[in-house]
């Protein structure tokens, strides 16, 4: 079949993007993806079209408006000129934003069904970046955008079972739903639960999305109590976002430059060795009705790696990982970030106490079991005559 994927993000950094196109190209399906410019990986199977647009994370409402809509008129008429020179049997958008859904209506409009692939929720980020009456006022205005953008839906996916739940309650018929949840690409993130010995210091790992709301600024103040103790103990910050900026300004300020250091976020086949010397790896996310709803990917890219995880004891995290699969701390609290580092600093075997309980955690969130379920929501659409097929039999008539 024929499957086209509309996303607002960068391909070679974006793993779900990636793994689930590359996936379906290894099966034999003929997959195009539309998305932004950058990271130049070469796809495996797949035709990327990357236009020329740079991602927008700042503070401006106006400015990311500006920037999904550019988005949607130049993704809406390369899906078009494209869906015209063959029909696609399916179209996929993937949020953020909801409304991606409507670069992928010409395809749909030429017999294409159409999935939604909601990645994270879109009213409640929006509530916690902008905040006050206007936050809100927007966050329930996005609450209809999330409706409206899944009644054009053929399938809604959900990326674990809170969040279906949360979708079912803001009124998406929960028939529409699927979960297939956002796991690591084992192509690259092959299980080695052996770790490397500490050769210079002791690194504690985050990366991910730089922003105020995943608690780097928490990680860097742990460190700070900490480093006087243990003057080996290292960070590495692995991303880009909206905070990088305030975040070396604060290690500049409690002067930890030679002990946290900065790489911007790289493809994905690249993480791996990067947090390959890692100890620990830290999900510090504040509290929030976002963040209380998040699967971090970076937790399950630690636990699949065999890297023990100390995370804020939040909703869904708690629902998949229990306390003997993670050491939890405090949400917003350094000290008590300082106080798990310290624990797992000292004591080797929680440590791999933590890698095996997260490795049984994690096992029915793997690719492996979750690849069943991607294959049964995509074919589960193609009960109607494929318009792909239907289009290749008139060619081959002419």
């Amino acid at each position: 079949m024929r499957v086209l994927i509309i996303a607002y993000t960068n391909y070679a950094h974006d793993g779900r993007v990636r793994r689930n196109a590359e996936f379906l190209a290894a099966r034999g399906d003929t997959v195009e993806v539309i998305c932004l410019a950058g990271g130049e990986h070469p796809p495996a199977g797949v035709r990327v079209h990357r236009l020329e647009l740079a991602r927008y994370r700042g503070a401006s409402r106006l400015r990311y408006v500006k920037s999904y809509t550019g988005f949607f008129v130049q993704a809406a008429r390369l899906a078009a000129r494209l869906s015209r020179e063959a029909p696609f049997d399916i179209a996929m958008a993937c949020s953020m934003p909801d409304l991606a859904i409507l670069a992928a209506l010409p395809g749909k409009w030429r017999g294409a069904q159409l999935v939604l692939d909601v990645h994270d929720t879109m009213p409640e980020l929006y509530r916690d970046k902008f905040g006050g009456a206007r936050g809100a006022v927007g966050g329930k205005l996005l609450l209809w955008e999330e409706r409206l953008s899944a009644w054009w839906a053929d399938r809604v996916l959900a990326v674990h079972d809170l969040h279906k739940e949360r979708l079912e309650q803001a009124g998406i018929p929960a028939a529409k739903i699927r979960v297939v949840t956002n796991t690591p690409d084992p192509r690259i993130f092959v299980p080695h639960y052996t770790r490397l010995a500490p050769r210079n210091g002791f690194t504690v790992a985050c990366h991910g999305t730089l922003t105020q709301r995943m608690g780097l600024d928490l990680a860097i103040q742990a460190i700070a109590i900490l480093h006087d103790r243990y003057p080996q103990l290292r960070l590495i910050v692995i991303g880009n976002g909206d905070y990088a900026a305030a975040a070396r300004a604060l290690v500049a300020q409690l002067r930890l430059c030679r002990e946290i250091t900065f790489h911007n976020a790289v493809p994905v086949e690249q993480l791996p060795e990067m947090l390959a010397a890692a100890e620990i790896g830290l999900v510090p996310n504040r509290p929030s009705s976002a963040t209380h709803l998040m699967l971090p990917v970076k937790m399950l890219d630690y636990a699949t790696l065999g890297i023990p995880v100390i995370a804020s004891r939040l909703r869904t995290v708690e629902h998949y990982f229990g306390d003997r699969a993670v050491e939890f701390f405090e949400p917003g609290n350094a000290e008590d970030l300082a106080r798990a580092i310290e624990r797992l600093y000292l004591d080797p075997a929680l440590r791999a106490e933590l890698v095996a309980n997260g490795r049984n955690a994690i096992e029915r969130l793997s690719w492996d079991a979750q690849r069943a379920e991607y294959i049964k929501v995509i074919d589960s659409l193609l009960s109607q005559p494929s318009p792909s097929r239907t289009f290749r039999l008139k060619q081959e008539r002419l």
